[in-house]
């Protein structure tokens, strides 16, 4: 259990707060899918860590991240017109290249040249790699990001959901392997009659029981299940400090998994980023197997679309439960994970919960985050810092079967040996 100060410090991202000074200050963060980002889409607003702003792709395809309010007569440029590799206010017409230069100040007529050259815009290094675009807040020149492993798979693909509920919420649900069999049951129970997918029986099954052990980026959390003969069934789950997890995807194979990158938006919001990556070909016409309902249209900004709040239980289906559906959110998955974090409130108490057994990894996370604040505020790098010298590299999600005897770290040793 955490004391309340604690989960004040876990959870609070806006203005000065420890966390979001450190999430800023040493980490690369997630902002858009890059195939939401095209000239002819035009701007659209962006809200990191409780700051507004706008991103858009220039004609040259680079993408431009600015404060959302055009320095002039501070409207949003979220309305603004798009010129080139410019981006134009339709206030005032004034012109903000891709970098963040003042460009033209039509209002101003004396030495508009050296009148532009002092004007100051908030501008964000951006980097896209794998279908995240990413921006970096932490002043100076920006280090170099992490490498992930989809970013070289043959097959990705990512969507997005908003969810009105802490960041902290959202990436506590990613490490949780416990809420499978029961939250997502119906979802897995149906995605494990394919053959590829064979191996989510076994998580449906069993409870796990954890074990956690540190990484140079934050967590590998091992879920272990007892299987036929004397065997174990074990998912090895890669927490990338602080906002992003790799899980595998019931297949057994060593080049795909699911990813999840929380995104805090401000206090008591969060952006995820769901996606999964293959190097097996046949995912390329299967963009979504188990996720979604066959009736559903996803929005590209909203995968989730949550339908309501406490006062219709967050669009709970209930004649769907009598039907046999175990949640009755028969939308889409993440809806279920969505709707469970919102359920908690904006800011989940930590200081009344109790945790068990299962929730090892929960509370193994939890104390890494709030060492690396420390560690942080006292000068040092945190796991999985930008600021590492030579980078840092995340590791693939991994699951197996073990024989009788066989350790999962030394499972996990083969795949970062191989």
């Amino acid at each position: 259990m955490v004391t309340r100060e604690e989960n004040e410090d876990l959870t609070r991202v806006e203005g000065d707060a420890p966390m979001g000074r450190m999430i800023r200050d040493h980490y690369w963060v997630p902002f858009a899918l890059s195939s939401n980002l095209g000239h002819e889409s035009g701007p659209i607003p962006v809200r990191l860590l409780g700051e507004n702003y706008v991103a858009f792709c220039a004609e040259d395809g680079r993408i431009g991240v600015l404060d959302e309010l055009c320095p002039h007569r501070r409207a949003s440029l979220v309305l603004a017109r798009l010129e080139g590799n410019c981006i134009r206010c339709i206030y005032h017409g004034w012109k903000i290249d891709v970098s963040g230069c003042v460009v033209e100040a039509p209002t101003q007529l004396v030495r508009p040249e050296r009148f532009v050259a002092g004007v100051e815009v908030t501008h964000l290094p951006v980097h896209e790699a794998g279908g995240l675009a990413w921006a970096w807040l932490g002043g100076g020149d920006a280090p170099p990001p992490p490498e992930f492993p989809w970013e070289d798979a043959r097959y990705v693909y990512w969507c997005m959901g908003r969810v009105p509920a802490n960041w902290l919420q959202g990436v506590e649900g990613t490490i949780d392997s416990a809420h499978v069999g029961f939250l997502h049951r119906t979802w897995h129970e149906e995605t494990a009659q394919r053959a590829e997918h064979a191996n989510l029986g076994l998580a449906l099954q069993q409870l796990p029981t954890y074990e956690t052990q540190d990484c140079e980026y934050g967590m590998r959390a091992a879920a272990l299940r007892p299987a036929a003969d004397a065997k174990t069934y074990v998912r090895i789950t890669e927490y990338f400090m602080p906002l992003v997890t790799l899980v595998a995807v019931g297949r057994a194979q060593p080049r795909d998994g699911s990813m999840f990158v929380s995104l805090p938006v401000d206090d008591t919001h969060h952006v995820l980023f769901y996606g999964y990556f293959s190097d097996e070909p046949q995912y390329a016409t299967d963009e979504m197997p188990g996720l979604i309902a066959a009736d559903v249209v996803p929005d590209p900004f909203d995968f989730i679309d949550l339908r309501g709040d406490r006062a219709n239980r967050w669009g709970q289906d209930r004649t769907l439960m009598t039907e046999g559906h175990w949640s009755g959110f028969g939308r889409t998955l993440l809806e279920e994970d969505a709707a469970v974090q919102s359920s908690m409130g904006p800011i989940l108490d930590r200081t009344k919960e109790h945790l068990t057994s299962g929730d090892a990894a929960v509370a193994h996370a939890r104390r890494l985050l709030l060492d690396a604040v420390r560690a942080a505020q006292g000068g040092a790098l945190p796991p999985g810092s930008a600021r590492t010298p030579g980078g840092v590299r995340m590791r693939n999600a991994l699951e197996a079967v073990l024989d009788d005897g066989q350790r999962w770290e030394d499972v996990a040793l083969d795949q970062i040996a191989g």
